[in-house]
């Protein structure tokens, strides 16, 4: 899903309005998953966890700032990399929306499957390094 431009910053009523809805109709349709967001203001917000709650949405708990252990940071470097050896500085919105989700669409099955490998590993070393930074 991309954030449009006309939709504004992403902030609490903004969030609320344009991705609660489709996060909600996603784990509806797939019961077997939880949902994971990190600690920007707009997710962490009190009105939308709110409505969060109220959607009953199925969360993981996880350490709010812990990006060593958010598998997705990994995928945006990826994309981040994609992007920067294939294309040019300037581009059109048009352009970047279809060179993000090209970059989007390089990452491989075998790429996310290794980092699901590494959370145990991950883990551990969180552990051993008693919450501080990991080199991951």
């Amino acid at each position: 899903m991309f954030w449009e431009k006309n939709w504004g910053s992403i902030k609490q009523d903004t969030y609320i309005e344009h991705i609660i809805p489709v996060l909600d109709d996603w784990l509806q349709q797939h019961p077997e998953l939880q949902f994971m967001q990190d600690n920007a203001p707009g997710h962490k917000g009190k009105k939308t966890q709110a409505e969060i709650e109220r959607c009953k949405m199925p969360k993981i708990f996880w350490p709010p700032y812990s990006p060593n252990l958010n598998l997705i940071e990994k995928v945006w470097d990826w994309m981040k990399d994609y992007l920067e050896n294939t294309f040019p500085e300037q581009m059109t919105y048009a352009q970047l929306r279809a060179a993000v989700q090209e970059a989007w669409d390089s990452i491989t099955v075998d790429q996310l499957n290794e980092l699901i490998d590494s959370m145990h590993d991950r883990c551990q070393a969180i552990i051993d390094a008693d919450g501080k930074q990991i080199p991951y």
